[in-house]
């Protein structure tokens, strides 16, 4: 089935105070407000929230400034805004991170898929500036998330659900710690992180309730991926896997001395893991136009799958250029939506397009439990 979905992109800037105001009032337009109210479950108490309110201010500074804004400007109840009960603690996601000597133009480039289901999704590119903190080009998640992104210093980090996704909605795997959800930690970092370094310095101080796999890289031609599992943490720099030249991660573990935490997977992590391993390791250089062609190519010999009503279809594919300062995307992993690029250097223009979406129905092995490292997927 074919159909088109409207997709927007607008900019935000100014103070916290400001950027809530801002976000309201455009919601407000677009006659949108009623999807960000959503009062939490019973099981998530006053205290709860006033707990999350705390971890906020400590670990996403400016955070609560902009919900309280947001909320005045918009009539909602600070408690009843989706993203303030959720992020105290959905997606499935490819990515690949390959360093300067293994492109064809010697920029570093983080390229990921997102899956998940578009009524679920804010179908969004913002640039964000807040003052005194670093500008960003990214997809939004939860109005107040990032999923992706790339700022002015060169950093780009991208992100894939490590193990079954993390909630505290029901039918999600409940967390085990207290923690922030992973649209929370991506935006914090890109707003007050500029190189690798600084990122995992930051990463290894927050408690992280979702279970993910962050990719991060430079303009220095640094990398890492950092992972975390029900509270424990673990990385890997670009530096330590010199001979494969790349980082790369699905929806399961992928540093093997963590794989102890949970050594199973769905099969189509385990299937798009191989995939992109054996793409990273089929040249000695990659052009962006193959790492595109890659990505968007059909699962289960590629990346981009059209199952929505399943919550595995591909929202978006992105391309993060650190020597470009880019932030490239095609929209539902649709080569003919083409490519829309966008420089963090550039003031972004507030509007709307439209784009095909093509759906289908996914076969049930696709999610059935099957071992890592196993032979037999």
């Amino acid at each position: 089935m074919m159909e088109t979905q409207k997709v927007s992109y607008f900019e935000l800037k100014g103070s916290y105070e400001e950027i809530g105001r801002q976000m309201a009032r455009r919601l407000k337009a677009m006659s949108a407000l009623q999807y960000m109210r959503m009062p939490p479950p019973e099981h998530i108490s006053a205290e709860d929230l006033k707990e999350a309110m705390k971890l906020y201010e400590k670990y996403c500074p400016g955070l609560v400034e902009e919900l309280n804004s947001f909320s005045e400007e918009s009539g909602i109840p600070v408690e009843e805004i989706a993203y303030s009960w959720m992020t105290y603690l959905i997606p499935r996601c490819s990515g690949l991170l390959l360093p300067g000597d293994k492109t064809a133009d010697g920029h570093t480039k983080l390229i990921r898929n997102y899956e998940f289901s578009i009524e679920d999704e804010d179908l969004t590119v913002t640039r964000t500036a807040p003052d005194g903190k670093y500008a960003h080009v990214s997809g939004n998640i939860a109005c107040f998330g990032r999923c992706e992104g790339i700022n002015e210093c060169g950093l780009a980090v991208s992100m894939s659900a490590c193990g079954f996704p993390v909630s505290n909605m029901k039918g999600m795997r409940a967390p085990k710690v207290k923690g922030l959800q992973f649209w929370a930690v991506i935006r914090t970092v890109l707003e007050n992180c500029k190189n690798v370094e600084e990122a995992l310095g930051m990463l290894k101080d927050m408690p992280i309730a979702y279970n993910i796999n962050l990719l991060l890289a430079d303009s220095r031609h640094d990398g890492a991926l950092f992972e975390t599992m029900d509270g424990k943490m673990a990385y890997k720099k670009l530096s330590e896997v010199k001979e494969d030249g790349y980082l790369c991660a699905t929806n399961h573990i992928v540093i093997p001395e963590f794989q102890v935490y949970e050594p199973a997977a769905m099969r189509n992590s385990v299937i798009r893991f191989k995939n992109v391993n054996e793409f990273a390791k089929s040249k000695k250089q990659f052009t962006e136009s193959e790492m595109k062609q890659f990505m968007l190519q059909k699962y289960p010999q590629g990346m981009s799958a059209f199952f929505y009503e399943d919550w595995f279809g591909t929202i978006k594919t992105v391309v993060l250029d650190v020597e470009e300062l880019r932030y490239s995307i095609c929209w539902f992993g649709l080569e003919e939506n083409g490519w829309t690029d966008f420089k963090v250097t550039d003031p972004m223009n507030d509007y709307e397009e439209e784009k095909t979406v093509i759906k289908e129905r996914a076969m049930p092995e696709m999610f059935e439990m099957v071992p890592i490292n196993g032979e037999d997927i």
